[in-house]
């Protein structure tokens, strides 16, 4: 009897509103999808690097070195130590990028270092897209699979080197250089064809190591540096190479995690309320059911086996419509990395996720359901709670409006500061309009000297400068040795982002960046000794600079006047011209000097290009799941508050007011709580949003994150926002048309 009872009166609620019914489960369906695309999105991720990683057996410590080397000392070294499992010295052959065409397209702009690798001899593989070693034949090619994409091209293709052509046969993942966050990308040829272009370039080497389970990697750096081996060139780790390989899907990931978050509170917060307004709206149904005996426990068990399958069939269309999402969004990192080798497991973490948000939910409609034992039969049959409901309401309608636009805010913010040429500040690059690099060899010294003279009569030029780095010998205060990498140079000019202190501006004087002040607990006023010209000396260090590259651990040193002779690993230079000067003119003149001239807004996009795709399909799906959320749950809120008042608006017209009238008021009532959320949301979103993503970019070494706004943008979002809120009143409030005059003197029919 009581079951046909709760059967016969849910489905009686379904039909009188299933406005109430499909919201409900929408938000259910759009929280379950957030939460499951984030897991499988990082289970994808994580899981395809470490399978690249192990497939390519990816060497646990990397040194690169550049010039001489006595391959008996790196065996001498190895001998003595029993954590090396195997090791191996590649060489890697630089070429200038002016000399390299791929597909038609020039790499003359190119930022990367490009050369040409062949395969390692047991571990360090680059694969194809299968996963497997490419048999690389004569006169072939392998080309970067990042590569393909950006020049778009395609096997069969020719590339040029240096006028002499190779067919590309295929396309190559490397697990140490695959991200665009690398510095450098091998191509992949033979023996044979190595040989015949060697003399094209100069020759590079990788010192690489396979070390026991367990080994400490840092420790074993440190004693690599301190047997006085070839380390002439950056030092990488594993984790290094696993942190460039999933920064760039990773931030998009991060920023979908903190959507998912945002929106399972708002749809908590509005199913609390359909909840309680479902209840109360039903309130004399519950009166009697109380009046003739029927418990708290049963009434609360009717309600919730209502809304159970709500919940199973949200959380079913949850997890189909993650999937659909995530195929899309995980183009890009299946590309680069290919797939997981348990790919299973995206999809098992997925549901075990989605039934965590269902219970969660269901946990939820039953604590809210607890409050009907507040209510009392008599309570229930005369409810005049009217008031307190519609400014519930009211503040709801606040809440969602500026949580919405405030998510529209976040990847629009992040995309603009991420895309904006202010960003190398964060980088450890000066803010200059173009940058050279001087390749390292016999003559880069009087390369240097040669771009230097030319740099300084050059009248095209408004201010330039030249940096030199190299590993430097450090001791801290407590006797601590360590190797520091240290680019030299006036770093009055092209101040990179401080965040404590300034910059080093005359001798004596070096900065930080943050990783490595955290790392030796070092802030500005403490000193340490800098081997210079062969002597420790005492510098005192002036400030802390964000620097996201080189695993985020460098230091800036001032020296006013560079000595050539000094063996570094890389030279550069910037440069800002004068206001009408032709900048390809100018790179191009430069180019045929020796060094490699790119524009540093093109070496952003480069480096962060496909960051900034991620982040900005990111965007395009927060804005559309905003103004969803904004039409959907305020179209619900204004039916709430109209249904409340469900009585009055009878007894207005029933005094012979206008449908028409009373919607100009309901529209003059719900105006300033949309224009309140949209301006808050506004503003969260370019302060406690800055806030958030600083603190996820701190972990890299960008330190004093802010963003750079783009007003446009954010114009666009509060557009958006408003329609979106405009739509949602205007649909919500068509149910003013329904009611009759006659309600308030015999009830609804």
């Amino acid at each position: 009897m009581k079951d046909s009872l709760y059967t016969r009166m849910t489905k009686e609620s379904w039909k009188r509103d299933l406005f109430s019914v499909a919201g409900f489960t929408a938000f259910v369906t759009i929280s379950v999808a957030m939460i499951s695309l984030t897991v499988m999105l990082f289970v994808n991720l994580t899981g395809a690097i470490e399978h690249l990683m192990d497939v390519a057996k990816t060497p646990d410590f990397l040194q690169m070195h550049t010039g001489t080397l006595q391959k008996e000392e790196v065996e001498s070294f190895v001998f003595e130590r029993p954590e090396v499992f195997d090791y191996q010295i590649l060489s890697f052959l630089n070429l200038e990028n002016s000399m390299l065409t791929l597909s038609e397209h020039s790499l003359l702009d190119n930022s990367q270092d490009n050369g040409l690798s062949v395969q390692g001899d047991g571990f360090d593989y680059m694969i194809d897209e299968k996963n497997e070693l490419p048999d690389v034949l004569p006169g072939q090619v392998y080309v970067p699979v990042c590569y393909e994409s950006l020049y778009d091209v395609k096997t069969g293709d020719t590339m040029e080197i240096g006028g002499q052509k190779l067919t590309v046969a295929g396309f190559i993942r490397d697990s140490q250089m695959n991200s665009m966050m690398a510095s450098s990308k091998r191509f992949l040829v033979c023996e044979e064809d190595y040989e015949r272009f060697k003399h094209l370039g100069s020759e590079e080497y990788l010192i690489e190591f396979l070390l026991a389970d367990g080994t400490d990697v840092n420790a074993f750096q440190t004693a690599y540096e301190n047997a006085g081996l070839p380390m002439n060139g950056p030092a990488i780790t594993r984790p290094l190479v696993k942190m460039m390989n999933t920064l760039s899907d990773g931030i998009m990931i991060l920023i979908i995690l903190f959507i998912s978050v945002l929106v399972l509170l708002i749809s908590l917060v509005c199913i609390r309320f359909m909840l309680l307004t479902r209840a109360l709206s039903e309130s004399k149904e519950v009166g009697i059911m109380r009046a003739v005996g029927i418990s708290k426990k049963e009434i609360r068990k009717m309600f919730l086996r209502r809304y159970d399958r709500l919940i199973l069939s949200g959380a079913g269309l949850g997890i189909i419509l993650s999937i659909v999402i995530h195929y899309p969004l995980s183009g890009q990192m299946q590309k680069l990395y290919g797939v997981s080798e348990e790919s299973l497991y995206k999809y098992i973490y997925a549901a075990l996720s989605a039934a965590l948000i269902g219970l969660g939910i269901m946990f939820f409609v039953l604590k809210t359901l607890k409050k009907l034992n507040e209510m009392t039969a008599l309570k229930a049959l005369t409810g005049n709670d009217e008031e307190g409901r519609k400014n519930h309401n009211k503040l709801c309608i606040v809440f969602v409006t500026a949580i919405a636009v405030f998510l529209m805010m976040i990847p629009s913010n992040l995309y603009s500061t991420i895309s904006s040429p202010q960003f190398v500040t964060y980088m450890g690059i000066g803010d200059g309009e173009i940058r050279m690099d001087m390749r390292q060899g016999e003559d880069s010294g009087k390369d240097f000297e040669k771009v230097e003279a030319e740099l300084s009569k050059d009248g095209q030029i408004k201010e330039y400068a030249l940096y030199q780095t190299s590993l430097t010998p450090v001791k801290l205060e407590n006797g601590t040795a360590l190797n520091m990498l240290m680019e030299q140079g006036d770093h009055r000019k092209f101040p990179v982002r401080y965040s404590k202190g300034s910059m080093p501006a005359r001798d004596g004087e070096v900065a930080l960046s943050y990783l490595l002040s955290e790392d030796l607990g070092l802030l500005p006023g403490d000193e340490i000794f800098v081997q210079i010209a062969g002597a420790y000396q005492k510098c005192r260090i002036t400030g802390i600079y964000s620097d996201i590259t080189n695993g985020g651990k460098t230091a800036k040193l001032f020296v006013e006047h560079l000595d050539p002779e000094e063996r570094v690993m890389w030279r550069i230079a910037y440069v800002t011209l004068q206001e009408g000067a032709n900048r390809k003119d100018f790179m191009n003149r430069y180019v045929n000097l020796g060094a490699e001239v790119v524009d540093i807004g093109s070496r952003v996009k480069e480096t962060y290009g496909p960051t900034m795709n991620q982040v900005r399909q990111a965007a395009v799906l927060v804005k559309l799941l905003s103004c969803i959320i904004i039409l959907l749950v305020l179209t619900m809120f204004v039916r709430m508050i109209i249904e409340n008042q469900r009585n009055r608006i009878s007894i207005q017209k029933a005094l012979g007011i206008r449908s028409k009238e009373i919607k100009k008021q309901f529209w003059k009532s719900c105006l300033p709580q949309i224009s309140l959320g949209v301006i808050l949301g506004a503003i969260g979103g370019c302060t406690i949003g800055e806030s958030i993503c600083g603190l996820a970019l701190k972990s890299l070494g960008a330190e004093g994150f802010q963003f750079t706004l783009d007003v446009r943008m954010i114009a666009i979002n509060i557009l958006l926002g408003v329609l979106a809120a405009i739509a949602a009143i205007y649909f919500g409030s068509n149910g003013i048309n329904k009611i009759k005059a006659v309600e308030c003197c015999r009830g609804r029919e």
